[in-house]
């Protein structure tokens, strides 16, 4: 565990410290007081039992997001250094952007390459708007009912399905289709709930994590934690490895923003 993991894992169980990467008095001070809490050797270092200590302590508590400073992210966004959003963001894309910040705080890993790869991922699958859609962009659930029967009538899809005659063509960030899929996320009644930004969020991080999307059960292992990135490899988690170099673009400079909001 680095200095930052030490920091965020500090934080998460409520210590007053700034993440910052930076081994100075204050984290030291915070480390040797888990330490006195834990009954450990107080020295101030992150050694192996104190590493276990913290991953034990924080175990199912999200904490990428909760140690963001997310005024500096959105202006790190708005900055010209994300060339993905120009200079500017709208009140629907922070709506959207915040929404799949608060869906990863819910069924997150707590990881901020996961939540840099959720985010890029939205960023091609939703565009740049950053807000959920229905299937092929369309306005309104007639107009998306006639864009499936047009493009993929031959698809179970495209017709109505359940005892409501809804028709459970993609809505949401990663899109969620068919009728039993629907049904499984407690929403075939209310399948417009995944056009809420924070449910498509936690439907999409849910996805990463467990593999549902490319239906083989891997999910984001391609970003380990410790390690070499492969970024080709990481878009199977939805989609084969269609436009790839294009999210990774999207997710090293989400990356960037991410760790503007550390500082």
């Amino acid at each position: 565990m680095d200095i930052r993991e030490a920091q965020a894992a500090l934080v998460a169980l409520g210590y007053s410290l700034v993440v910052d990467n930076k081994p100075g008095p204050a984290t030291k001070a915070a480390i040797q007081a888990f330490q006195v809490s834990h009954g450990l050797h107080v020295d101030g270092i992150i050694g192996p039992k104190t590493t276990a200590a913290l991953n034990v302590a924080t175990a199912g508590r999200p904490q990428g997001v909760s140690v963001i400073d997310r005024a500096k992210f959105f202006a790190y966004l708005r900055s010209g250094k994300a060339p993905m959003f120009g200079s500017s963001l709208s009140t629907g894309q922070v709506r959207g952007i915040e929404g799949i910040l608060d869906g990863f705080a819910q069924t997150g890993d707590g990881r901020d390459k996961t939540l840099g790869y959720g985010l890029a991922t939205a960023r091609r699958e939703i565009g740049s708007g950053m807000v959920p859609v229905r299937e092929g962009f369309s306005k309104t659930d007639a107009a998306a009912r006639a864009y499936v029967a047009k493009h993929y009538p031959n698809k179970g899809y495209s017709k109505p399905a359940g005892p409501w005659g809804h028709v459970y063509y993609g809505r949401g960030i990663v899109q969620l289709t068919w009728f039993d899929n629907y049904e499984r996320e407690g929403i075939a009644a209310d399948l417009d709930r995944a056009l809420a930004p924070e449910f498509a969020a936690e439907l999409m991080f849910a996805g990463l994590l467990d593999g549902r999307w490319n239906k083989q059960g891997k999910g984001i292992a391609y970003l380990p934690t410790a390690g070499h990135d492969d970024l080709k490899n990481a878009r199977r988690t939805v989609n084969l490895t269609d436009h790839w170099e294009e999210i990774a673009s999207f997710y090293r400079q989400f990356m960037a923003a991410i760790a503007a909001a550390r500082t």
